[in-house]
């Protein structure tokens, strides 16, 4: 009887939670009224030079051992979307995408430095939002999670629209990136009723 009690609890608090979020944007008209995306940032655009080579490897039980290293620097909203569209300029699509925004995609990645030493590190947007993980017990693992999330955030992004939910919250997300100018609206009055 109590879990039932605070399971409501939660659910009315994510509620106006996502309420005060979309208000506080002054943005409360659904995604299919918006006309026009609100305006955004761009990318870093500096020049970054990696210490490693990077490389999408398909293997996924070389990410079985990951675990999160870090976020991005920046969780605003234009940063999720510009950190995926870099992913999408320097590896292609992800290997696993899903329509629940907090799994939306993981990259398996190789980083190997000039001497040939290697480390598997993934990047993928969980609940927490865009974040590297690796193998916490290999040795000098968060330099390289460093110098990839610095790759990443140097990275012109490329073009990419999707478009997902927030389980917890029922909040539907659209977002993505055109012309190196990112974009991500949010709405609580849309449901998104995800394909089964």
């Amino acid at each position: 009887m109590i879990n039932k009690y605070i399971a409501v609890a939660v659910i009315v608090l994510a509620i106006v939670c996502g309420l005060v979020l979309n208000a506080s944007k002054q943005n409360p008209i659904t995604l299919d009224q918006q006309e026009t995306a609100p305006e955004s940032k761009k990318y870093s655009g500096e020049k970054y030079i990696t210490k490693y080579t990077y490389k999408k490897i398909n293997d996924q039980k070389a990410s079985l051992m990951t675990s999160n290293i870090l976020h991005a620097t920046s969780l605003e909203e234009e940063t999720v979307a510009q950190f995926r569209g870099a992913l999408i300029t320097l590896f292609g699509e992800p290997q696993r995408t899903s329509e629940n925004f907090e799994e939306a995609y993981e990259y398996i990645i190789k980083a190997t430095d000039p001497n040939g030493q290697s480390w598997i590190l993934t990047a993928y947007e969980g609940p927490g939002g865009p974040a590297i993980g690796g193998d916490t017990e290999k040795e000098s693992i968060e330099e390289v999670a460093q110098d990839l999330l610095n790759l990443i955030e140097a990275t012109r992004p490329a073009n990419f629209e999707d478009v997902g939910y927030y389980e917890d919250t029922g909040s539907t997300i659209r977002y993505g990136c055109k012309e190196q100018v990112c974009f991500h609206q949010e709405s609580t009055t849309e449901q998104y009723a995800p394909d089964k």
